[in-house]
């Protein structure tokens, strides 16, 4: 069925490709945070951000990558009250969304974020989204550089409505796409919160923040979870901390001088 209307809407699909690739290529000139975080590598090195959590929304809801996501959550929400044809398939999809986030969590910290530049070809590749990732573990102390550049969420929204609404009908499509960018903003917000100086009063914030801090300043090679810990668990990246040598790379990745540039 996916393919049939694939072949069916080929050449909306081309326009569609091609449109949100000119977008892309747009937002990825404005997300280069390597000039910001040059400049805050000079500062005194310590969470300022506001503490109470009224103060610190307001500064994360400033940003446009949280207020974008907002107003698509909302937008994918009413879509799907309007549509109705709830069905047990609905809880399926919340289910197989709940247990792939953690796994993809772990893969995308793992495998894209804490990629090295290398070479290909005789030129050295070092991915914007990379780089914007190893500014960010050198200056943990700024939430600001852990929000998610807006090229990368153009390609959540523009790449996976398409993609669901050919694999699943469009009740279930709709499911889905709510539920998972809920899940993006909620990522955005606790990885946001965990880099401001607001202390945890929870087990469960605890629990996160302890493990995300962990990675920052302990070492760099464990403690991939965010927002659900179970990939660590999964992949044997959660360690005892009182056992595990502190890594001399944490602020940097193993990258030097890369903020000169």
């Amino acid at each position: 069925m996916a393919f049939s209307a694939i072949v069916a809407n080929w050449p909306w699909m081309v326009a569609y490709v091609f449109a949100a690739s000119i977008v892309f290529i747009w937002l990825r000139t404005l997300s280069s945070t390597d000039a910001e975080a040059a400049e805050l590598a000079t500062q005194s090195h310590a969470f300022e951000s506001a503490t109470s959590l009224g103060k610190i929304g307001a500064e994360f809801f400033r940003i446009a990558t949280p207020r974008v996501l907002l107003c698509v959550i909302v937008l994918t929400w009413i879509a799907r009250l309007m549509v109705g044809q709830w069905n047990p398939w609905d809880l399926l999809v919340v289910a197989a969304i709940l247990a792939y986030w953690p796994l993809q969590e772990w893969l995308i910290h793992v495998l894209i974020l804490h990629l090295k530049p290398f070479h290909l070809w005789g030129r050295e590749i070092s991915p914007i989204i990379c780089r914007n990732h190893r500014n960010h573990h050198r200056d943990p102390w700024h939430p600001h550089l852990g929000i998610t550049p807006p090229h990368m969420i153009w390609l959540y929204l523009a790449g996976l409505p398409a993609i669901w609404m050919l694999m699943l009908p469009r009740p279930q499509a709709l499911t889905g796409l709510a539920v998972y960018f809920a899940l993006v903003l909620n990522y955005e917000w606790l990885h946001y919160l965990i880099h401001t100086a607001y202390a945890p009063r929870s087990r469960f914030y605890k629990r996160l923040w302890r493990n995300h801090r962990l990675h920052h300043f302990k070492n760099e090679h464990f403690w991939f979870g965010v927002t659900m810990l179970s990939g660590d668990r999964l992949f044997h990246t959660q360690p005892i901390a009182s056992q595990t040598d502190r890594s001399e790379t944490c602020l940097t990745l193993g990258v030097e001088n890369e903020l000169s540039g």
